[in-house]
């Protein structure tokens, strides 16, 4: 495996990008990663690992980076706190960055900077995320409709709220196959929030899956959490596998 982090320059700043792809000269199809609530760190970057040993360029960027680089939380500890004091402060600022039209922004930056790589083959792309990063994963297949054939949501927050900028408005722009897999244990997630969003897959006559897997809790497929829950971890990477290569050899 070949793999480096690369500088992505934005309108706000450097967002720290890793990038991984199998040895050899490819070209090999972009996967975009799309890091958790928890932050951009070494898990993030085994989990594109894994994804990328499968014949894809990975990349996976920073989204935090506006409020400092490489941010990451440990959960563990802001759990005992209440979510209260400085750490929390900072988490919920980061993630309130991760707009819309942040997201637009920097995945449009991103992959500007990586198609001079001769490694990452042009056309068609795919990408995965996790927590909040299902929600971003969801905006880019939303506004770049035209280059995602396929998007994969993991262990996400709640997609239909009553604020107009709900995720779920993003499903009338999709293109591509969608496969969202939320876990059964999340604060911010009820079953019917759950067929509400499968209800609007529908309705928007877009192709997908909407799963609530049984057993699992928020953030069941990132190893360095408590909740980890291997058999739903490895279920999630054969899924998403499954997804891409069926949306990309069509």
């Amino acid at each position: 495996m070949t793999e480096k982090e690369i500088p992505v320059h934005t309108v706000d700043g450097e967002m720290t990008t890793f990038v991984v792809h199998p040895d050899g000269d490819g070209p090999f199809p972009v996967a975009v990663v799309f890091m958790d609530g928890v932050g951009y760190r070494e898990q993030v970057k085994e989990n594109a690992r894994r994804f990328s040993a499968d014949g894809y360029y990975c990349v996976a960027p920073d989204l935090y980076y506006r409020l400092g680089a490489r941010l990451s939380f440990d959960m563990s500890n802001m759990a005992t706190t209440g979510l209260q004091g400085p750490q929390a402060d900072l988490l919920m600022s980061a993630a309130r960055s991760v707009t819309p039209e942040n997201v637009a922004a920097d995945t449009s930056t991103m992959l500007a900077a990586i198609a001079a790589d001769p490694a990452a083959r042009p056309g068609p792309k795919v990408c995965v995320g996790y927590c909040l990063g299902a929600r971003v994963s969801l905006h880019a297949a939303s506004a770049f409709a035209n280059e995602f054939v396929a998007a994969a949501g993991i262990h996400p927050g709640a997609l239909i709220t009553d604020k107009p900028d709900s995720p779920h408005h993003d499903l009338e722009r999709v293109r591509g196959e969608l496969f969202f897999a939320f876990a059964e244990t999340d604060r911010s997630v009820t079953q019917e929030l759950v067929d509400q969003f499968r209800d609007e897959l529908l309705r928007n006559r877009v192709r997908g899956v909407v799963e609530r897997w049984a057993g699992t809790t928020h953030g069941f497929a990132m190893a360095d959490l408590p909740v980890y829950n291997r058999e739903a971890a490895e279920r999630h990477f054969e899924r998403t596998l499954d997804l891409w290569r069926r949306n990309l050899s069509s």
